[in-house]
């Protein structure tokens, strides 16, 4: 299969958004541990709030010293983009 210009062009915009995305994180948020590839924009958030509307829905692993699950950022537009973290 050869990807045709069109598909083409629509992959190299998206990683180009998505590069731009990780790089407004990187100078704004503490991103250890996000795994930038699970965003997604959501209704509404689960778990407990946070700071500044932000929420954060958390499990235990199996060592008890570590944590995984989603966290929630308010959007302009009353939405959430979660996105799932490993720490």
């Amino acid at each position: 299969m050869i990807i045709p210009k069109e598909i083409r062009e629509k992959i190299e915009q998206k990683l180009k958004l998505d590069e731009d995305i990780e790089k407004f994180f990187r100078e704004n948020e503490d991103v250890d541990g996000l795994y930038f590839p699970s965003m997604e924009i959501v209704d509404e958030p689960t778990g407990e709030e946070q700071s500044n509307g932000e929420f954060c829905s958390q499990s235990c692993g199996y060592c008890e010293d570590d944590f995984y699950g989603h966290y929630y950022w308010p959007m302009d537009n009353g939405k959430y983009l979660r996105m799932y973290f490993e720490c």
